[in-house]
């Protein structure tokens, strides 16, 4: 897919340790960076996306420890996030959700709350992206 942002961004990224402990720190994160943007009610839809993204990045790819970034853009009506990872070889892979499975619904439901999503190389490594229009202050 094709982002539609500017390079009129305001952007924040914080780095995050491989471990799953990451996840509702980052999270939290992303939670007090909506609130300082002033786009608080789209703090739920964030969280889930974030923890789907930061999961992956911290359980599937292979960057030998090395830390991920979270990366969030807010740009006119548009909030951006990024996941980066060291890994430019394993490239998450969409499966079709299955009810009874424990795991396997990350992307699915990233592809559900979001208007776009998608993968590109990074500076080392790659980047696991979504796009959420439409998030102007809520009226």
């Amino acid at each position: 897919m094709t982002s539609s942002l500017s390079n009129d961004t305001l952007s924040r990224s914080c780095t995050l340790s491989p471990v799953a402990a990451s996840v509702p720190a980052a999270r939290a994160w992303a939670r007090r960076m909506l609130v300082r943007w002033e786009i608080p009610h789209l703090v739920e839809r964030v969280e889930l996306l974030v923890s789907e993204l930061t999961t992956n990045a911290i359980k599937h790819a292979r960057s030998g420890g090395a830390p991920v970034g979270l990366v969030l853009r807010f740009v006119g009506e548009t909030l951006r996030l990024e996941v980066h990872d060291r890994d430019s070889e394993n490239r998450p892979v969409q499966q079709k959700p299955v009810a009874a499975a424990v795991g396997g619904h990350g992307l699915w439901l990233v592809e559900a709350y979001s208007d776009r999503w998608g993968i590109e190389p990074a500076e080392y490594g790659k980047a696991v992206w979504a796009e959420l229009d439409g998030c102007g202050a809520e009226t």
